[in-house]
């Protein structure tokens, strides 16, 4: 990934961390060999423009996160206007961005990283973000099934983006149609994830 030598100095550490903590892993790079790779001469300036290391990979993955969830928001308003909430939709809305970013280098890049950052013992477990607060409460809405469980609705995102890194990993060698084809395995994926979040919890249970 070329960076930008003209954007400021905030924006090349976090592109450089970003390719780097992708490709070595998230503990892997030193401060030392992000700000190199940023052409910054400042051997300080992660700890300037961010506070440390576990902050910087928190900004990286908050920016692709706002963008994610801004068209989360989108895919369930659409949603909701058809007055088609299905388990099958509400997966759609939340995992159908992430395939999306197979498209992009940077895409591919963050989820590399979510997927490595699901597993690190250092993360502090998240707060539910609103998009999320709103998909399981459409989900539990009156009429339709019981909501999904939160073990259940984190196992079905658990297996997403660990998948998803796999097949961004797999493209970067075999290209768009490695395997069963990107349409197919976007299809499969989505299928797999609705399976998971639509097992019956609750009063579903006989």
């Amino acid at each position: 990934m070329a960076i930008d030598v003209e954007a400021t100095t905030r924006d090349r550490l976090l592109l450089a961390a970003e390719e780097l903590f992708a490709t070595q892993g998230i503990d892997a790079p030193s401060l030392a060999e992000i700000t190199q790779a940023a052409g910054s001469g400042n051997t300080g300036a992660v700890h300037y423009h961010f506070g440390g290391r576990e902050e910087l990979l928190a900004a990286i993955v908050d920016e692709h996160r706002t963008e994610l969830d801004a068209r989360r928001e989108a895919l369930l308003d659409e949603l909701e206007a058809s007055g088609e909430v299905t388990p099958d939709g509400l997966v759609r809305c939340l995992i159908g961005p992430m395939i999306d970013l197979l498209d992009d280098e940077r895409g591919r890049a963050y989820l590399s990283i979510a997927a490595q950052r699901a597993l690190w013992p250092k993360q502090a477990p998240p707060s539910p973000r609103p998009v999320v607060v709103r998909l399981l409460h459409l989900e539990g809405r009156p009429g339709g099934r019981a909501p999904v469980a939160g073990l259940l609705a984190e196992l079905g995102f658990l297996t997403a983006t660990s998948a998803l890194a796999q097949r961004a990993r797999l493209e970067a060698i075999d290209g768009r149609d490695a395997g069963i084809g990107r349409a197919a395995f976007a299809e499969e994926l989505l299928a797999a994830i609705v399976r998971i979040v639509a097992v019956p919890t609750g009063e579903d249970h006989p």
